[in-house]
């Protein structure tokens, strides 16, 4: 940026500021990033992860649960989710007996629904005409 040059206040100039609006909605957004790192829920997920970290056999196998639950979750009119579902956690039923693991799920659950809950919040608000 020349040092001259006057900054504009049209977010989308990338030469100038980003303007006040956008400044104090990244501001907000800062604030709340810092609120959610330390929140209970996600100081507790940092424990549960760290207390796994180096046991690369429970890793691995974990993160084969955690991928597969997601895909799961994540598919597309799957009329046999329920027997699907019913299979993977049989196959995981001994992993998800560790209590680092549990400990884990759980607190991994806890902050998906903290940021879902502030997702829904903000989509409640703003009206962007989805309904196409």
């Amino acid at each position: 940026m020349e040092e001259n040059k006057a900054k504009s206040n049209d977010f989308t100039n990338y030469h100038g500021s980003i303007g006040d609006e956008m400044n104090s909605v990244l501001q907000c957004t800062k604030s709340l990033s810092e609120a959610i790192v330390q929140s209970e829920e996600y100081k507790a997920y940092n424990e549960a992860r760290d207390a796994i970290k180096g046991n690369i056999e429970l890793e691995i196998k974990l993160n084969e649960y955690r991928i597969r639950s997601f895909n799961l979750q994540n598919s597309v009119d799957n009329e046999e989710y329920l027997d699907e579902l019913d299979m993977l956690e049989l196959e995981f039923a001994e992993l998800k007996k560790d209590p680092r693991v549990s400990a884990f799920l759980s607190a991994e659950l806890r902050v998906c629904r903290m940021v879902q809950e502030v997702n829904t919040a903000i989509a409640k608000l703003i009206d962007l005409e989805l309904k196409f």
